[in-house]
């Protein structure tokens, strides 16, 4: 997997060796899936800022010097920081500095860096401290996507609120347009939105016809006959034609009952 990386430090000399570093890391880091940084470079703050807002990164590791150009009051690396937190909710943030007693400004700005490196001349030591870094911030993401995956997020007036995507059942369309209902393992709710908007944002759940979107795990059985899914709260939702593939695939996946609505039908004279 391919990580944005961006280094801003007024000594290239320690950019480069940065680099070095993050080129041994791809290696060492690459048991359980390839690593892979593209790497991005600036030696001072408008550089910096020019290049930030020029490419948005998203999920990147970011290596900042604190005091660029030798000053610790005017646009450092806290100042960068800051900036980049507001445009990555995903930043992960390495100071590297030459002064060790300025680690608490991080925690007065509320900047949040999973490290704190000081710079020595000892490379093996640095080299060591690097790559455990690294790998601190590869696991962050890697926690921070599935934290994202597993959540349903939805706006209500400018707060938004989340769910656990496992408490979904389905959400379907009302008469109201773009009012959806979404019922839940403890009850139901109304939101604003469509449907192809929450199924664009949310992979975990899958669209059955143009107004349902539902949680495979919340199925009870699949009826490919009558082109019928039962949630496990009762309810029964039709299914469009043009899904029947993806039916037999969650099918296969999830391995549901698929004669119980068959024989609900057929206790209820409804059976053809």
């Amino acid at each position: 997997m391919k990580y944005p990386v961006f280094i801003c430090d007024d000594d290239q000399n320690q950019i480069e060796q940065t680099k070095k570093i993050l080129g041994a890391a791809e290696m060492i880091l690459s048991d359980d899936e390839e690593v892979e940084f593209s790497i991005a470079t600036a030696t001072n703050y408008m550089d910096a800022i020019t290049y930030l807002k020029e490419h948005k990164l998203d999920g990147g590791i970011y290596f900042l010097d604190v005091e660029l150009g030798g000053d610790t009051e005017n646009d450092t690396g806290f100042d960068l920081a800051s900036l980049i937190k507001k445009r990555d909710e995903r930043a992960q943030i390495i100071f590297v500095t030459s002064h060790a007693d300025l680690s608490l400004i991080t925690f007065r700005r509320r900047l949040g860096p999973i490290d704190y490196i000081v710079k020595t001349s000892d490379l093996d030591k640095l080299r060591h401290t690097m790559v455990k870094t690294i790998e601190v911030a590869i696991y962050n993401l890697h926690k921070f996507n599935y934290m994202k995956k597993m959540t349903f997020s939805y706006k209500i007036g400018r707060q938004t609120r989340n769910v656990n995507i496992d408490d979904i059942i389905y959400i379907s369309t009302t008469v109201t347009p773009h009012k959806l209902l979404m019922i839940l393992t403890t009850g139901e709710m109304q939101l604003l939105g469509s449907i192809n908007q929450y199924a664009k944002e949310n992979p975990m759940l899958e669209k059955i016809n143009q107004s349902c979107l539902v949680n495979p795990k919340n199925i009870e059985s699949i009826d490919l006959k009558q082109h019928r899914v039962q949630f496990i709260n009762g309810d029964v939702e039709d299914f469009s034609r043009t899904s029947v593939q993806k039916m037999k695939d969650l099918l296969s996946e999830y391995n549901y009952k698929t004669e119980i609505l068959a024989k609900k039908e057929e206790e209820n004279g409804n059976f053809a």
